[in-house]
């Protein structure tokens, strides 16, 4: 496998609008720089932004329910471009929009389907996309949201080895494609605050009918998630399990659920690694201060995906397990910037930088 240094800036740049030490009924904007380097990308440069958006009293009710916009723009020296804006947002009478708009120009590893792919046996390739998917939700109560969820996704494939695996293997998709899907959603949320939970609890199930554009499937996605509070709001364990599965042979390789990643078991060299039609994953974390603006976390983890769900093995399974460090960027919001290392089943290992929690 070739090696990777990575070099990351994650230090405040500016703060706009508000004084960033401020309540929730204050808008907080903060812009920092991210460097990196890959042998693929030649040097990186980006800036991200953090913007919690003041909220109205009156969406509040028993829970902290902040609104959040998570810009970030990152340029290589080689032409490569990751444009992202991340929103979720509540509006005063409590509906949600919870969004994100991606431009990818980069490129990504290809370790074929399946789950026991060789983390030293890849290609790269140019994964070109435009997406925007999210889901609209309105409250039946304070505790329950009804609405729908949609996903447009425009893919180009370049840059594919002669002979390699993505063109000798030729899964569905390896040539590019378009697909628009749409499903309903329903949620139960009694998080205390989604920015950084303390206690409640979170579970979400959506279906995605992708039926317009060259893909013909539908997607199953449910996530249940638990916060406990040990002592003060202070110490905090959380868990979560999500699954993802997918109904038809039509999905394209690259919208296959994903193990890997940083949200979701920290620690497998690559979260394209393991990818198949089916996935279920479960985590436990462990939160706490330190001192000043800095925390630390404790997590671990176990999953797989695979081709059926009858093909779930116990012997196949991936664990992971690490530690991670935090920096409040705005302590009153609870915005944080983090920096996890895990390490996987086989001796894999993953370093992860980013803004907020992995669940």
């Amino acid at each position: 496998m070739r090696k990777i240094i990575v070099i990351v800036a994650l230090l405040p740049l500016m703060g706009f609008g508000q004084d960033q030490d401020t309540t929730i009924n204050k808008s907080s904007f903060v812009i920092f720089p991210a460097i990196s380097y890959a042998p693929e990308t030649d040097l990186q440069l980006g800036v991200v932004g953090i913007w919690a958006l003041k909220n109205s009293d009156n969406s509040q009710s028993d829970f902290r329910r902040q609104s959040t916009m998570t810009p970030y723009f990152v340029y290589t020296l080689k032409n490569q471009t990751i444009a992202v804006v991340n929103l979720d947002y509540y509006f005063p009478d409590g509906q949600n929009l919870n969004t994100s708009m991606r431009y990818y120009n980069f490129p990504d590893s290809y370790f074929g389907v399946g789950n026991d792919n060789d983390p030293d046996v890849s290609e790269q390739y140019t994964n070109r996309f435009f997406q925007v998917d999210g889901q609209y939700l309105i409250p039946i109560s304070d505790k329950v949201f009804l609405g729908g969820a949609y996903d447009i996704h425009f893919t180009s494939i370049r840059k594919v080895v002669s002979g390699g695996l993505l063109e000798t293997q030729n899964p569905k998709g390896s040539n590019g494609g378009n697909l628009i899907g749409a499903g309903p959603v329903f949620r139960y949320d009694t998080r205390d605050y989604t920015v950084y939970p303390s206690s409640g609890n979170f579970i979400s199930s959506r279906i995605l009918f992708n039926a317009i554009g060259d893909f013909q499937y539908t997607t199953y996605i449910a996530d249940a998630r638990k916060f406990i509070d040990l002592k003060d709001k202070k110490h905090i364990l959380a868990f979560q399990f999500r699954s993802q599965f997918t109904i038809g042979s039509n999905a394209p390789f690259y919208k296959l659920p994903q193990l890997g990643g940083d949200e979701r078991l920290r620690g497998i060299a690559n979260a394209s690694l393991y990818r198949d039609r089916q996935m279920m994953y479960t985590q436990v974390e462990y939160r706490r201060p330190l001192f000043w603006r800095f925390g630390m976390t404790v997590f671990a983890g176990v999953g797989d995906v695979s081709n059926q769900l009858n093909d779930f093995s116990f012997s196949a399974l991936k664990y992971v397990a690490g530690v991670g460090g935090r920096l409040a960027l705005i302590p009153k919001k609870q915005l944080n910037a983090r920096l996890d290392i895990g390490v996987a089943k086989g001796g894999q290992t993953g370093i992860y930088i980013g803004v907020s929690e992995a669940f």
